[in-house]
């Protein structure tokens, strides 16, 4: 098992190319995104609180965190009901839906696996099996607990302290690679696969931890017009209510990323514009499989690209808008070729 990992600033393709890799009969791109490495309280924050950033608050509340994130990704399928449909009422009346309301991608809908009534996570690995792994990772890094508090602790019946180990970053870092390759390995058994991808969009923003974590892994940053990924920033619920809140936002992770990639590999990772995907299909999806060490597969060019909406943001955004984002993230379109408006 490989594992490739997808990222981007968020709307700009990354599961339209995960579902394109998905085609392959050597790929299997995991149909939503797992969101337990690169979270809040996922492994990376986990390695931090673990390792350099260690005392035993941290480490309390780092296992503590990563354990409730861990719960509510696999919930049990009662609790996943409850999930679904409180995110389908709540949202209609402006109300945050339970934590991490995950349903496979709708872009899957016609694989064999895909169902909306049952947990996601069950399209690749068991529930009993997801929680061994799990009980097995926190075996490890938990060395203790005892009856106690502390002042950030918060109002609980009968509260207990974790004692969580302090580690040196290979150690840690084996024991996390351990609880990724046996869910990732659990998926590639099931489905026959060489390679695993994974497509959470903030993949990109800790390129180096999973570089660290998977040295021989491939990271695809898919970029597309900064001005389509503000238009369409604009009506998701995550990504602020105009181009002013979004463009902060995209900036600071296209900037970091910038950062981050000098201190990869150059062999580790690919950038592709989903314009490029879509005028050039066939050629670009032959250098990402030479990227990825395999030979191209024309089941790949099934996927129906035809309602990219490129150019959307001439309709969206307003001269005021335009200018705002041509000015903010103009060093981003002059280093990827973008036109700039008249």
């Amino acid at each position: 098992m490989r594992p490739v990992f997808i990222g981007g600033t968020g709307r700009s393709g990354t599961t339209v190319l995960g579902r394109i890799l998905s085609l392959h009969h050597d790929i299997f791109t995991i149909p939503f995104e797992t969101r337990f490495i690169v979270d809040p309280y996922g492994l990376n924050d986990l390695f931090y609180s673990l390792t350099e950033g260690w005392d035993q608050y941290h480490g309390h509340e780092a296992v503590t965190r990563f354990s409730e994130l861990m719960d509510e990704l696999y919930p049990s399928r009662l609790r996943y009901l409850y999930k679904i449909a409180a995110w389908k009422l709540l949202t209609r009346i402006h109300v945050a839906p339970p934590k991490y309301h995950i349903t496979m991608d709708g872009k899957w809908k016609d694989e064999p696996y895909f169902d909306f009534r049952v947990q996601p996570f069950s399209a690749i690995i068991s529930r009993p099996r997801f929680f061994e792994l799990v009980n097995d990772f926190m075996k490890k890094i938990v060395v203790g607990e005892y009856s106690g508090y502390w002042q950030g602790y918060g109002t609980k019946i009968a509260p207990k302290m974790k004692i969580a180990g302090s580690f040196d970053s290979e150690k840690i870092m084996k024991y996390a690679r351990e609880l990724v390759v046996g869910i990732f390995e659990a998926a590639a058994e099931k489905h026959g696969a060489e390679i695993i991808a994974e497509h959470t969009p903030t993949n990109l923003n800790h390129a180096r931890f999973l570089s660290n974590l998977f040295p021989e892994g491939k990271l695809i940053h898919i970029y597309r017009d900064p001005r389509d990924v503000v238009s369409s920033y604009k009506h998701q619920s995550w990504g602020g209510n105009s181009a002013r809140d979004a463009v902060p936002i995209i900036n600071h992770t296209l900037k970091k990323w910038a950062l981050d990639r000098e201190a990869l590999p150059q062999n580790s990772y690919m950038e592709i514009s989903l314009e490029e995907l879509v005028s050039s299909t066939r050629d670009t999806l032959m250098r990402l499989c030479d990227f990825m060490g395999l030979e191209f597969d024309n089941n790949m060019l099934k996927m129906d690209l035809s309602r990219s909406h490129a150019g959307r943001w001439k309709k969206d955004l307003s001269k005021e808008e335009i200018a705002l984002v041509e000015r903010e993230l103009g060093w981003f379109m002059r280093e990827k070729g973008y036109a700039f408006s008249k």
